[in-house]
C-alpha cells in the first residue's frame, strides 16, 4: 500500500505541472474583453458644477479665459472682443484661482497644464468668495517651492499697429508666494471715430420749432495709446490664514486722438464745412488691495478686504468747425477711492451656515475744468451696507438668502442726496442627481447712477449741443428673476437652459431738452418710466470622436420694453457657435457670433454690433503655445456698430468706426519656463485698475 501511495504522489508531481503549463498556454492564447474605466469629467450638484478639462483642452489653451473658451462650459458666456466672462443672461461671474480673487490680466499668466478642475458656483458658502453671487473657481495644482516666468505676446495685423506684451513671474518659498507683473500695451491706428447724423428740434427767432439736420462725416483720424502697468503681490497661505497684499501702478497715455471730416447742415446753404476734434489725455493710477482671511475657533471665519485707489487725470479736448468758434475743454482731476468689505461666517452645523457682512466706502473727485467753461468741482459718493445671510446645504437642495440695508449719500458741490433702501437675494438650487440641477434666483436691489451722471456742470459739446448731469438724480429700484436648468447625461454632452426677467422702476433716463431759449439742446439725466429686459435661450456642448471634435451653440431670444419719456419695445435674436478639433499638438477652432443687438437701460438708444467670426490654428507643447487667427474675413469696411437714438427733440444715427469688426490676422504666442522645484502655479498678479472718473464725455 505504501508503494501505491508513493507512486500516486510521484505521478501527481509530474502530471500537475504539465497540466498547469498546458492551462497557462491556453490562457495566453485566449482573447480577453477590454476593460474601460471612465472618469466623471463633469457633474452637477446642489453645491456646484464641476468640470475636468481634458489634456487636449489644457494643451491648446493659452491662458485661463482661453481654457474656459476651450471647455465651452454651458453656464457661462465669453465675449470674443474684450474676453469678459458672464453667465448666459449677462450676470457678473467672479473669477477665482484656488479660492483667491484673480483679475483678467492675472489669468493671462496662468499655466493651464497645472489646472486640475474648474468649478462653477452660485452663491457659494465659502467666505473666501466674499459674497460673490456667481463664481468660476479654477483649481490649480500646488507645488513645494520654486518659480516660473511666462512671456506673452499678442500682435494684430491689417488693423494698423496693435501690440500687447506681458511678463508674469512667480516665486514661492514655504508659505509665501511673490508675484510680479509687467505689461506694455501699445496701439496706433488711423480708423477710429464715427459718422453722425443728428436731427435737432430747435426754435427760430420767432419761437417756432424747426428741424435742423447736422451731419458729421469722418474723413480721417489718428489714435495712439500707450499703457504700462506694473504690479507686485505677496501672499501668505496656511491652513487657517490667508493674507494677501497687492500694490500696482499704471501709466496710461493717449498722446494723439484726432478726428477730422466734413460738416453739413440741412436746411442750409450748399457750403460744406469741416470739423476737427482732438482729445489727448493721460492717467496715472496707484492702487492697493488687501485680503485677510482667518479661520477662528468654533467654526467661525472672518474675511476683511480693504481697497484704496488714487488716480490723476489730465484730459484735453478741442473741437472746432470752419464756421464756429473753437470749443476748448481741459480737465484736471484727482480721484480718491476706498472700500472695505468684511464678512463674518459661522458654520452652525454641516447643513446650516450664517453670515454677517458689512461694506462701506467713498468715491471722492476733485475736478477742475478750464477753457470755454470753467468749473471747480468737489464730488463725494459714499455708501454703507450691512447684511445677514443664511444658507441651507444638503445633498440635493441648497438655499441661500440674505437681507440687508444700503445707505448711499452723494454730495455734488454741496447738493446732497441720500437714500436708504433694503435689498434681498434668494437663490434655490435643486439637484436630484449628478446629471440634473434646477436653479431659481430672485433679487430686489438698487441701481445707483455714476458720479459723472450727477455732475452739475454745463459743458458745450458742439455748436448745438450741451451736456450736464443731475445732482438730484434718484436711485432706481430693481427686481430680477432668473431660472436655469442644467443637464449632463454623460461626459460628452452638457446643456444649460435659462431665462431672465429684469425690471428697473423709475430708472435713470438720458433726455434732451431745449437750451439757450431753444437755440440749442442740452443732454441731461432724469428719472422716468420703467425698463424691462427678458431673455430665454439654451447653451449646449457636445463632444464627438472621443473628444477630438467639440461643438458648442448658444441661441438666445431677448425682449426689451421701455416706458416713460422713451416708450419702445425691441425683441432681437442672437446666436453664438463654436467648433474645435484637436489633432495631436495641433488644434483648429471656428467661432461665430451674430450681430449683437440690445437696448440700453438708461438711454433712448438701440445698439447693433456687427458679427464676429474667426478661424484659428494653433500648436502647443509643454512650453510653447503659438496661435494664428483670421477674424472677420467676410466683413468689409471699418464700421463696428450702429447706434440709433430717438427722443422727442433729438434723433441721432451714429456709425462707429473702429477695428473690432474689421478683418485682421492675430498672432499670439506664450512661452513658459520654470526654475528650482515645482511651485504653486496660478494666481498670477495682474494690472490694477484705477478709480472712476467724473469727467463728462
Amino acid at each position: 500500500m505504501a508503494k501505491i501511495i508513493i507512486s500516486i504522489i510521484l505521478s501527481a508531481v509530474v502530471i500537475i505541472p504539465v497540466y498547469a503549463q498546458e492551462q497557462a498556454d491556453t490562457l495566453k492564447a485566449q482573447e480577453l474583453n477590454e476593460v474601460v474605466v471612465q472618469a466623471h469629467m463633469q457633474r452637477t450638484s446642489s453645491a456646484k458644477s464641476s468640470y475636468t478639462p481634458t489634456g487636449k483642452q489644457k494643451n491648446a489653451a493659452q491662458n485661463a479665459v482661453d481654457l474656459l473658451r476651450q471647455m465651452a462650459i454651458p453656464q457661462i458666456r465669453i465675449n470674443p472682443i474684450d474676453e469678459t466672462v458672464t453667465d448666459n443672461v449677462g450676470g457678473n461671474v467672479a473669477i477665482y484661482i484656488n479660492f483667491l480673487d484673480a483679475s483678467k490680466e492675472e489669468m493671462e499668466g496662468l499655466r493651464t497644464a497645472d489646472v486640475r478642475r474648474v468649478e462653477y458656483l452660485e452663491f457659494p458658502t465659502d467666505p473666501r468668495f466674499r459674497g460673490a453671487e456667481r463664481v468660476i473657481n479654477i483649481i490649480v495644482q500646488e507645488y513645494a517651492f520654486g518659480g516660473y516666468t511666462k512671456l506673452t505676446t499678442n500682435e494684430n495685423f491689417l488693423v494698423d499697429f496693435s501690440s500687447r506684451n506681458n511678463i508674469f513671474s512667480k516665486f514661492s518659498y514655504k508659505k509665501m508666494t511673490y508675484d510680479l507683473y509687467v505689461g506694455a500695451n501699445n496701439w496706433d491706428n488711423h480708423h477710429i471715430g464715427g459718422n453722425v447724423i443728428g436731427i435737432f428740434s430747435l426754435k427760430d427767432a420767432d419761437g417756432k420749432y424747426y428741424q435742423l439736420t447736422r451731419t458729421e462725416t469722418l474723413d480721417g483720424s489718428h489714435y495712439k495709446q500707450n499703457e504700462y502697468p506694473i504690479t507686485f503681490r505677496a501672499t501668505y497661505s496656511s491652513e487657517k490664514i490667508q493674507i494677501r497684499n497687492t500694490v500696482g501702478f499704471t501709466h496710461l497715455s493717449i498722446p494723439v486722438y484726432e478726428q477730422r471730416g466734413e460738416l453739413t447742415y440741412q436746411p442750409g446753404d450748399e457750403h460744406n464745412y469741416i470739423f476737427n476734434k482732438s482729445n489727448p489725455n493721460r492717467n496715472n493710477s496707484l492702487a492697493y488691495q488687501g485680503s485677510f482671511f482667518f479661520k477662528l475657533a468654533n467654526r467661525f471665519t472672518i474675511d476683511i478686504s480693504p481697497r484704496v485707489n488714487f488716480s490723476h487725470n489730465n484730459d484735453y479736448l478741442s473741437y472746432s468747425t470752419s464756421n464756429t468758434p473753437e470749443i476748448i475743454r481741459n480737465a484736471r482731476e484727482n480721484i480718491y477711492n476706498y472700500r472695505v468689505d468684511a464678512y463674518l461666517q459661522k458654520n452652525i452645523s454641516q447643513k446650516h451656515t450664517a453670515m454677517l457682512g458689512i461694506n462701506g466706502g467713498d468715491n471722492i473727485n476733485r475736478l477742475r475744468y478750464s477753457g470755454t467753461n470753467s468749473y471747480y468741482d468737489r464730488f463725494h459718493n459714499a455708501f454703507v451696507a450691512g447684511l445677514l445671510g443664511y444658507q441651507l446645504s444638503s445633498k440635493r437642495v441648497r438655499l441661500y438668502a440674505d437681507i440687508g440695508v444700503y445707505w448711499n449719500k452723494s454730495d455734488i458741490n454741496g447738493m446732497v442726496y441720500t437714500d436708504t433702501y433694503p435689498f434681498l437675494h434668494v437663490n434655490l438650487k435643486y439637484s436630484p442627481n449628478s446629471k440634473n440641477s434646477v436653479t431659481v434666483f430672485m433679487q430686489y436691489a438698487n441701481a445707483t447712477p455714476g458720479i459723472n451722471q450727477k455732475s452739475s456742470d454745463v459743458l458745450q459739446d458742439n455748436e448745438y449741443m450741451y451736456i450736464t448731469g443731475n445732482p438730484l438724480l434718484k436711485n432706481s429700484r430693481n427686481i430680477m428673476l432668473n431660472l436655469g436648468y442644467t443637464w449632463m447625461p454623460c461626459n460628452t454632452f452638457g446643456l444649460n437652459a435659462y431665462g431672465k426677467l429684469n425690471t428697473f422702476f423709475n430708472r435713470q433716463m438720458l433726455a434732451y431738452n431745449s437750451f439757450d431759449e431753444g437755440r440749442a439742446l442740452i443732454r441731461n439725466y432724469f428719472n422716468s418710466g420703467n425698463f424691462i429686459n427678458g431673455e430665454i435661450g439654451f447653451a449646449v456642448n457636445w463632444k464627438l470622436l472621443n473628444g477630438k471634435l467639440q461643438l458648442y451653440a448658444n441661441p438666445k431670444q431677448s425682449f426689451y420694453k421701455s416706458s416713460g419719456i422713451y416708450s419702445k419695445s425691441y425683441n432681437p435674436f442672437s446666436v453664438t457657435a463654436q467648433a474645435t478639433y484637436y489633432l495631436n499638438n495641433l488644434y483648429f477652432q471656428a467661432y461665430y457670433q451674430s450681430p449683437g443687438k440690445l437696448m440700453f437701460t438708461s438711454s433712448p438708444q438701440i445698439h447693433k454690433n456687427r458679427n464676429f467670426h474667426s478661424l484659428s490654428i494653433g500648436w502647443a507643447n509643454s512650453k510653447w503655445n503659438v496661435r494664428v487667427m483670421a477674424a472677420n474675413f467676410f466683413n468689409k469696411g471699418w464700421c463696428s456698430a450702429d447706434i440709433v437714438t430717438e427722443s422727442p427733440l433729438y434723433t441721432e444715427y451714429q456709425e462707429n468706426i473702429g477695428t473690432s469688426s474689421h478683418p485682421r490676422i492675430n498672432i499670439t504666442a506664450t512661452y513658459t519656463f520654470g526654475y528650482g522645484k515645482k511651485v504653486q502655479r496660478g494666481n498670477e498678479v495682474g494690472e490694477q485698475s484705477g478709480a472712476s472718473s467724473a469727467i463728462l464725455k
